[in-house]
C-alpha cells in the first residue's frame, strides 16, 4: 500500500511540472540569434538543419518558461561530434556561469523547413530533454516561412500520456495507443510563445515602423511555397498508403496463422480419434501458443509521426491560401 501511493504521490508531481509551463517567452536576442546561426549555415551552403541549446529561468508563480540566452551546436552526425557537443556545452555553461548569465538548459531550438521536423529523432531528443527537466521544451524555427514575412517560432513539448508510453515502450502497438488514448493530435504539445522585448528594443521599433515600407504586405503569394507544401502532402500520404499495405500483410499473415492453427489441432484431434479406436494412449496434449507465435504487431510510432505531419501541412497551406485569398480579390479590384 505504501508503495502504490508513493507512486500515486511521484505521478502527481510529474504531471504538475509538465502542466506547469504554460507560455514560453523568448527574449528578442534569441530570436537574433537562432536567425543568424540558420542564415549563416545557409550563406555557407551547409546543413539547413541546425540546432542548438535553449537556456534561461522557470517562473513558477506565473507559469512562464524564460528563455534568456542560447548558444549554438553542430549536428550529429558521428560519435565524435556528440562528445564535441557534450564537452563544448560543459564548457559553455562553465563560461556563462562565471559572468553571471543564465545557464540552466531549458531546451533546445532547431531548424525546419515547412514543419518536416516531426521525426522519430525529433521525438528521442524531446524525451531526453524531458528526463532531465519535466518543464523543457523544444523550439522550431521555420527559415523558409519567416523569409516571407512571418516569423515561424513555435514551441514544442511531448504530451504526458506520450511521454510515459515512450518511457516504457519505445515502439508503439495499436493496443497501446487505445489504452493511453493517444492519437497524432495529442502527441505532442504546443505551448504559446510570446517574444519579451527591452524598452530600448522597443523604442526602437516604434522609430523603424514610422519608416517601414508597406509595399511587402501588398507581395502576392508565391506558387513555390504551396508547391512545395503539396509536395510534402503527397510524400505523407505515400507513407500513409505503404503503411496501410503493411497492415493488410499483418493481417494476412495472422489468417494464414490462425487456419494452420486450426488444421493443426483438427490433426491432432483425428490422430486421436484413430489411436482410441486401436485402444492406444491419445498423444500429449501440446502447448499450441509455444507452436504458433502470433506475428509481431505493426509498429504504430512512424505512421503517428506521419500523420501528425500531414496535420501540420493541412494547416500550413490553409492559413497559406487564408493570407493570400485577401490579396488576390485586392489586386484583382486594382486591376479591374
Amino acid at each position: 500500500y505504501n508503495e502504490y501511493k508513493s507512486y500515486l504521490s511521484m505521478a502527481g508531481q510529474e504531471e504538475e511540472l509538465f502542466e506547469s509551463i504554460q507560455c514560453v517567452e523568448i527574449t528578442s536576442q534569441v530570436i537574433m540569434k537562432i536567425t543568424r546561426h540558420s542564415q549563416h549555415e545557409l550563406d555557407k551552403q551547409l546543413d539547413p538543419h541546425v540546432n542548438g541549446v535553449l537556456l534561461g529561468l522557470i517562473n513558477e508563480n506565473k507559469g512562464v518558461l524564460e528563455v534568456t540566452h542560447c548558444f549554438p551546436l553542430m549536428n550529429n552526425e558521428l560519435e565524435e561530434d556528440i562528445e564535441t557537443n557534450r564537452e563544448y556545452q560543459l564548457e559553455m555553461e562553465r563560461s556563462l556561469r562565471l559572468v553571471n548569465i543564465d545557464y540552466q538548459q531549458v531546451g533546445f531550438y532547431q531548424s525546419t523547413y515547412l514543419n518536416t521536423h516531426c521525426d522519430r529523432n525529433f521525438l528521442e531528443n524531446v524525451f531526453v530533454y524531458l528526463e532531465e527537466m519535466k518543464e523543457a521544451i523544444a523550439v522550431i524555427y521555420d527559415p523558409l516561412k519567416t523569409k516571407l514575412g512571418n516569423l515561424s517560432i513555435r514551441a514544442f513539448k511531448l504530451s504526458l500520456p506520450s511521454f510515459r508510453l515512450y518511457r516504457e515502450e519505445k515502439e508503439f502497438t495499436s493496443n497501446m495507443l487505445k489504452d493511453n488514448g493517444l492519437t497524432f493530435e495529442n502527441l505532442f504539445k504546443e505551448i504559446p510563445v510570446m517574444i519579451k522585448n527591452s524598452a530600448l528594443t522597443n523604442v526602437l521599433l516604434c522609430e523603424l515602423d514610422t519608416v517601414q515600407d508597406t509595399a511587402p504586405f501588398f507581395t502576392l503569394p508565391t506558387s513555390s511555397y504551396l508547391e512545395k507544401s503539396m509536395q510534402l502532402l503527397l510524400m505523407g500520404l505515400d507513407e500513409v498508403n505503404q503503411d496501410l499495405q503493411k497492415i493488410n500483410v499483418h493481417q494476412r499473415n495472422v489468417y494464414k496463422q490462425q487456419q494452420q492453427l486450426l488444421q493443426y489441432v483438427q490433426k491432432k484431434k483425428n490422430e486421436n480419434a484413430i489411436r482410441e479406436k486401436e485402444g492406444l494412449k491419445p498423444l500429449p496434449e501440446e502447448d499450441v501458443s509455444k507452436l504458433f507465435k502470433p506475428p509481431p504487431p505493426v509498429g504504430r510510432l512512424e505512421p503517428l509521426l506521419s500523420a501528425n505531419r500531414i496535420a501540420a501541412h493541412c494547416e500550413m497551406i490553409e492559413e497559406h491560401v487564408r493570407n493570400g485569398i485577401g490579396k488576390l480579390y485586392l489586386a484583382d479590384a486594382f486591376t479591374s
